[in-house]
């Protein structure tokens, strides 16, 4: 896999995900690999943020409750995965039985665009963090899209875009939650 085959996956249905096809990681694998790194690199840019630029995001909010927030962004971002995996398993209409452990790594990849945005926590600029934010989601769209084609639903272009946007949909409502979450006590 080449340092763009990354963002070929975005936009095509072909560069990698063919490669991704023909391996099953475990569960445990899929977690260790994608998850967890990509999950603990956006708690500690919250930290880092919270560090180096607290005042410029949330000037009254004490250190240590920057440090809860981003605690609480691991262990949600930890639960969603599970969850966007069982809503991928269940909005995909397949004849045969779709394993879980595929539904769950498609779900782990997804969101890489969006745990990526947080590096730009190094900045502190609220709205280019927001702006950041955004497209992560909208790359996050795009690895749906192409991910459902590759893997599950092979040349029904229009039943994968009804499934992406369920589960995008699904998805989308998931961030915005745990934005609200990660808000909520900085307020």
């Amino acid at each position: 896999m080449s340092l763009l085959t990354p963002v070929r996956m975005l936009i095509s249905s072909e560069d990698g995900w063919d490669e991704l096809a023909r391996s099953h990681p475990s569960l445990a694998a899929s977690f260790g690999k994608v998850v967890l790194p990509a999950s603990l690199l956006s708690s500690a840019m919250i930290v880092y943020a919270a560090y180096f630029h607290g005042e410029v995001y949330a000037p009254a909010v004490p250190f240590r409750q920057w440090c809860y927030v981003a605690l609480l962004f691991l262990l949600v971002s930890w639960l969603c995965v599970p969850l966007m995996g069982y809503v991928i398993r269940h909005s995909v209409r397949s004849t045969r039985p779709l394993a879980y452990r595929d539904c769950y790594r498609l779900a782990a990849i997804a969101p890489l665009p969006i745990w990526l945005s947080a590096l730009t926590l190094m900045v502190p600029s609220p709205l280019f963090n927001l702006l950041a934010g955004g497209t992560g989601l909208f790359a996050s769209a795009g690895l749906i899209l192409h991910g459902l084609d590759a893997l599950f639903e092979h040349d029904h272009w229009v039943r994968t875009l009804s499934v992406t946007y369920t589960v995008f949909s699904v998805g989308a409502l998931l961030w915005a939650l745990v934005i609200g979450l990660l808000v909520l006590p900085l307020l």
